[in-house]
């Protein structure tokens, strides 16, 4: 199949399993349903490995996958705990910093020089996130920026972009290092085994929040496919194009994240949200094609 179709079908189930994750949290805290949602999408994935002829298992993809694995983890925590706390449609796009902390990093750390496109990039995703919080703009010109650092799902979903700006290229890498279905799957099973982990110490503490009766037990289910989707459909994608091209169609997810947050959750102003988040996805293919 091809790329982009691939790429433009992950950011769908993406922001579908998000829709999902935010409605089970309603009645559930981020370590129960994350752990929740990654078993689930492993009893649609592990029967895929009988249709395998061999297991591309090696030591440089288990030392590839303890380094990639405890960021991983934290991120997706971090990435739930913001969509918890945040309306979809203000939380979400801030994803789109993800390349422009990349190329930051990389001016910092590997001398990388920015280039004029690059800068046109940051400069549209920051006029993008602006406007996500312009309805501010009667309290004071700089009362837009001011509210990316008030609202702590904003701020944790910074904080995930500059996580995910540095293991980006890791997936590509275990995908080139086994193939993409192996690939998949063996990830989901390594970040499962520690959350897992986690999930049921809180539960044995009482700490942990958990109700998965009932539409609740159907949204699990069904959260569950459609993340086992997005896992096939996102490293399928990237063993067939560049990480860049592909990440960059995938970032279509911030469009439709924010109109479930408009349709299901009905949240506010999310025509200027729905233009931000625009503004701030051209900016992010800049970035990625520059």
């Amino acid at each position: 199949m091809n790329w982009f179709v691939l790429s433009l079908a992950c950011a769908y189930f993406m922001s579908t399993s998000e829709l999902f994750s935010k409605l089970l949290m309603r009645d559930n805290d981020e370590w129960t349903i994350g752990c929740g949602m990654v078993l689930t999408s492993l009893t649609f994935l592990v029967p895929l490995l009988i249709g395998l002829d061999s297991f591309p298992l090696s030591r440089d993809l288990i030392v590839l996958m303890a380094i990639q694995i405890p960021f991983e983890i934290l991120a997706y925590y971090i990435y739930l705990s913001a969509i918890r706390m945040a309306p979809l449609s203000l939380s979400v796009p801030y994803l789109s910093f993800t390349p422009v902390f990349a190329i930051l990093t990389a001016a910092l750390l590997l001398q990388e020089r920015i280039s004029f496109q690059g800068l046109l990039g940051i400069l549209i995703v920051t006029v993008g996130a602006y406007v996500l919080n312009i309805e501010r703009f009667v309290q004071h010109p700089l009362a837009p920026f001011k509210a990316i650092f008030k609202s702590p799902g904003s701020r944790r979903m910074l904080v995930v972009a500059i996580i995910w700006s540095l293991t980006s290229t890791l997936g590509k890498k275990g995908v080139q290092l086994s193939d993409p279905l192996f690939f998949g799957i063996f990830y989901t099973i390594s970040v499962s085994v520690p959350m897992l982990a986690i999930a049921g110490w809180r539960i044995k503490r009482r700490v942990a929040t958990v109700n998965l009766k009932g539409r609740n037990l159907i949204w699990l289910a069904l959260g569950g496919l459609v993340m086992a989707m997005a896992t096939l459909t996102h490293f399928h994608a990237i063993q067939l194009a560049p990480v860049s091209y592909m990440i960059a169609v995938k970032r279509t997810s911030l469009i439709f994240s924010v109109l479930y947050g408009g349709l299901i959750f009905k949240e506010a102003h999310i025509r200027l949200r729905l233009l931000g988040a625009s503004i701030m996805l051209s900016g992010a293919v800049m970035l990625y094609l520059s």
